[in-house]
């Protein structure tokens, strides 16, 4: 300590407790030469209307990105016509399949269709005999009911072979993807055996991307809508969503909603900016560059430049990062700020303890 004294008295060329060097518990005399010499170099401040947090996202796909392709009954997959990482198109086959309920739901579909085609016929018939007169209004309006009762009937069978989709081409029966994507699962082993509804086949869409984030306790909570930045991979985004995580820490996950994906890559883990823009904080904050804090006697401030000198601050860090930092204090709206010789600074408040 007596060493570092007899330094900077040597570069001040005053002794360590001149009258005019010791001002107050957290303040000394400095003047522009002083300063100079000691490498200090003072910044204005400036205001953050917006409260920026920097965390560590994970690229994730959105929920509507999955699809499955699904057994619509019990049965048995002979072939599989996907592998895993493959490019697949919508309605494209993925896998071939066979059911007896498939069969079955064919024949109740074939059925439908000739019984509203008879009913078609039917009604034909009689709306010419009842437009001659021949037949009574009762026995047209019983036809046109079983002609309705047999269309309804015919468009059932039909859905429900649609929703399954399955497509019939001869005696062979194919699934298809109901999207296009990347296959990303292959779930069934060919010749396997599988139960109704069973999932054979995942496909997604890799450009259909979002970021996962969490945070912690310590931080404020986004609000909808903030936006969000990956800057270094030309990401944006919004706060789409929020849920607290089970685990007992009080932290929170974020949903955010890209609207431009960048060169983003899924499963990668990014650095993101949240600007939060209604952060709920009393006072200004202020935004400072992160090499102007100092830790003095167990607080952090800064250090604000006097008429005379300079003089310790506390303030409180709303959110900080290598190259910037958000802080809150009593501070003037003009004031100025030491940004670089921090330590000289802290070593003239030690000597003139």
């Amino acid at each position: 300590m007596f060493f570092h004294r007899w330094l900077l008295a040597g570069a001040l060329a005053l002794p360590a407790c001149a009258p005019i060097f010791c001002m107050a518990a957290d303040a000394v005399a400095l003047s522009p030469e002083q300063a100079r010499t000691l490498g200090v170099r003072f910044q204005s401040m400036q205001s953050s209307a917006e409260l920026e947090i920097t965390t560590h996202a994970r690229v994730v796909l959105r929920p509507d990105a999955h699809a499955v392709v699904a057994a619509p009954y019990a049965g048995a997959v002979p072939q599989v016509l996907v592998a895993l990482g493959q490019a697949v198109r919508a309605g494209q086959a993925v896998a071939a399949f066979t059911s007896p309920q498939l069969y079955e739901a064919r024949r109740a579909l074939a059925e439908a269709e000739s019984q509203s085609r008879l009913a078609r016929q039917s009604l034909a018939r009689d709306r010419s005999l009842y437009d001659d007169g021949i037949i009574a209004a009762s026995r047209w309006q019983a036809t046109q009911a079983r002609a309705t009762e047999a269309a309804a009937m015919a468009q059932a069978r039909r859905a429900e072979l649609s929703a399954s989709g399955v497509m019939l081409a001869g005696n062979e029966a194919r699934l298809l993807a109901p999207r296009s994507g990347i296959v990303t699962e292959v779930l069934v082993q060919p010749g396997a055996r599988v139960e109704a509804s069973a999932p054979l086949v995942r496909v997604a869409d890799t450009k259909a991307l979002e970021l996962d984030l969490l945070l912690g306790r310590e931080v404020p909570l986004p609000s909808l809508g903030d936006s969000v930045q990956v800057g270094s991979r030309g990401a944006t985004g919004q706060v789409a969503g929020m849920a607290p995580v089970g685990d007992g820490s009080a932290g929170m996950r974020v949903r955010v909603a890209l609207s431009r994906n960048g060169d983003l890559r899924l499963g990668e883990s990014v650095t993101a900016t949240l600007a939060l823009k209604n952060a709920a904080r009393a006072g200004e904050r202020l935004r400072i560059p992160a090499a102007a804090l100092a830790h003095w006697q167990g607080q952090t401030g800064v250090f604000l430049a006097t008429g005379k000198g300079v003089r310790f601050a506390p303030v409180q860090v709303d959110a900080s990062d290598e190259a910037t930092a958000v802080v809150r204090g009593t501070l003037p709206p003009d004031a100025r700020i030491a940004v670089t010789g921090i330590a000289a600074l802290k070593g003239l408040l030690a000597g003139g303890e």
